[in-house]
């Protein structure tokens, strides 16, 4: 549904974070005459600066949303929410699609239960080196419907998508990537098939002029780019164009969005040296296995965006022995934590820091391993950090052999944190303390 067409209607906005606040500008500049509803499940907007639009908020947000020619669903609002309502939807993401699918411009989607920002961040900083005009737009970046006038037959758009909002997608990227597939958000999605349905819609209606890049040693991500009807392109960690050390990126599982990237890129016509150039000069995102500095003798790993025991594992082969204390947990969405207990078993690890409400469950499947650590529940990121500034038992020699306090929580943050950023922000701020 191009933008343009929507003049004149009348339109709630539901869901009013950074993709609804996007989309007001956007209906504002585009589409005028058009009468605009806030709906959102808080009680409050920012006042002042949009009082001129009526609103239902809080436990009213959803009433009488049949009264509207088109209701804007933000990706936050799960399916279920209106799974009883027969109403007119559509999302940010489509209509960004429809508005922009006659102006030659390029969309590289980018998703992935894991890696997906690092490499469309990746890909976005080897196409500007090149000299491309590029824009960094969806999850990482910033909403998509803040750059429509940017569209043009020169303009590429490296935008993260996530899950949320390719499930109601009935439009492809014409260079789709998937770095990686485990089960993730099935309180959102309700089961794991139903994750990977949403995850298909990435592939699910290319044509024979598009193509795929996909994490060949993930199952999930094969099975995924099955479905476009374009170029399948397989990538592995094996054909990255330069060695880990080389970069300031941690861990070797980095290597294979390196590889998504320099394939990405290459299929786009940007010469090797260029590229290797700009993956030698590409800075580790925040909160992704992000070093905040060594403070009383302990080298302290901001991880917030682990969400899941299989990122968590990550972050752990990526560091090595030198973790000596790792905290964890968040939001519990029922995961088998089983793997990770397995994996610190078999680690270095001396200390486990507990967060709820995960904490208990991780608890339990590490005493069910026999793990020799020590665990402690804590309440609060405070308590977390305070127990960790005591944990270590190691000397510190050099920096080589500093140990690491991890935070890398296997969880999400919903329920304490707003986000995985603020909970990062949370740690930091409590080492700084």
């Amino acid at each position: 549904m191009d933008i343009r067409s929507l003049s004149g209607k009348s339109i709630c906005i539901l869901g009013f974070g950074k993709e609804g606040q996007a989309t007001l500008r956007a209906l504002e500049e585009y589409a005028p005459g058009c009468h605009i509803t806030i709906a959102d499940q808080s009680e409050k907007v920012e006042s002042g600066k949009w009082n001129e639009f009526e609103k239902q908020l809080g436990s009213h947000y959803l009433q009488h949303l049949d009264r509207f020619d088109l209701i804007i669903k933000s990706p936050g609002i799960p399916p279920s929410v209106l799974s009883t309502y027969h109403l007119p939807l559509t999302s940010p993401t489509q209509i960004f699609f429809d508005s922009i699918a006659g102006s030659g411009a390029t969309v590289i989607g980018v998703t992935g239960s894991k890696g997906k920002s690092t490499t469309a961040s990746l890909i976005s900083g080897i196409l500007k080196a090149a000299g491309k005009n590029v824009f960094l737009v969806g999850n990482i970046g910033e909403p998509p419907l803040n750059h429509l006038k940017d569209a043009a037959p020169n303009t590429i758009f490296v935008q993260e998508m996530s899950s949320y909002q390719l499930m109601d997608l009935p439009s492809s990227p014409h260079i789709a990537v998937v770095t990686a597939f485990f089960p993730e958000h099935l309180d959102y999605h309700g089961s794991v098939e139903e994750y990977k349905e949403a995850k298909k819609h990435i592939t699910r209606f290319q044509t024979k002029d598009d193509c795929v890049f996909y994490a060949t040693d993930s199952d999930g991500a094969r099975e995924i780019a099955a479905e476009s009807k374009g170029k399948q392109i397989p990538f592995s960690a094996k054909d990255a164009p330069i060695a880990i050390t080389e970069t300031k990126l941690i861990g070797t599982h980095n290597l294979s969005n390196i590889a998504a990237a320099y394939a990405v890129t290459k299929e786009l016509g940007v010469p090797q040296d260029i590229a290797v150039e700009a993956i030698k000069a590409f800075s580790p995102l925040p909160h992704r296995l992000q070093s905040l500095g060594i403070f009383g003798g302990l080298e302290w790993i901001d991880d917030s965006i682990s969400t899941t025991p299989e990122s968590a594992i990550a972050a752990l082969d990526a560091l090595g022995d030198r973790v000596t204390t790792i905290i964890l947990g968040g939001q519990d969405r029922g995961y088998d934590f089983a793997p990770l207990a397995k994996r610190l078993k078999n680690s270095k690890v001396q200390t486990v820091l507990l967060l709820p409400d995960s904490g208990a469950t991780i608890l339990k499947a590490i005493e069910h391993e026999s793990a020799a650590v020590t665990c402690s529940e804590v309440k609060t990121m405070e308590e977390a950090v305070i127990a960790a500034k005591q944990s270590t038992k190691y000397k510190v020699q050099s920096t080589q052999q500093t140990p690491i306090v991890l935070l890398s929580p296997a969880s999400p943050s919903y329920g304490h944190f707003r986000n995985f950023e603020e909970r990062g922000n949370a740690f930091k701020a409590e080492i700084d303390n």
